[in-house]
């Protein structure tokens, strides 16, 4: 399970999930008096500050972990990773709904675009999933052909076996 590459991207982008409940969303610099060179002070909005991102980031999460945790039925892991990109665009959207409205005033973080770099990261997950499933798909094929006497094994003159 851990040895595979797609575990690790899923990995990954629960860890940039899980970053994300400690992070700004965005800041703003507020002068402490009306001084040109006053002292500037931080005001920022955290993730955790909002309830509905609250939500948005831990079931992404858990999708994540959960989908780790299927790597027997591989099927059923895209299919999770489907439905945790949805939310993670669902998420993005909402992030951005955000950034237009406060553009002006706030200035947004990096982990404001982790729900993207996770969309890109699951993707690339969901394609080495499925070519595992594939993989596993033609051995099948290929083991149930062989007990069935379809798939003849025959030697040439140098000795190497062939299928015809």
């Amino acid at each position: 399970m851990w040895q595979r590459f797609q575990t690790l991207l899923l990995l990954i982008c629960a860890g940039l999930l899980v970053s994300m409940f400690s992070a700004d969303m965005c800041y703003v610099m507020v002068p402490e008096t009306a001084d040109p060179g006053a002292e500037l002070t931080r005001f920022a909005i955290k993730f955790v500050n909002r309830s509905q991102f609250i939500i948005f980031t831990f079931v992404t999460m858990a999708l994540s972990v959960i989908a780790i945790f299927y790597y027997k039925a591989r099927i059923l892991q895209i299919r999770i990773c489907i439905i945790n990109i949805l939310l993670l665009i669902a998420y993005q959207i909402w992030i951005l709904v955000y950034f237009f409205e406060f553009k002006r005033i706030y200035t947004f973080t990096i982990p404001a675009i982790f729900p993207i770099v996770c969309v890109i990261l699951l993707l690339i997950a969901i394609r080495y999933i499925w070519r595992d499933e594939s993989e596993v798909i033609a051995y099948n094929i290929i083991r149930k052909n062989k007990k069935n006497g379809k798939i003849k094994k025959y030697q040439n003159e140098t000795g190497h076996e062939k299928n015809s």
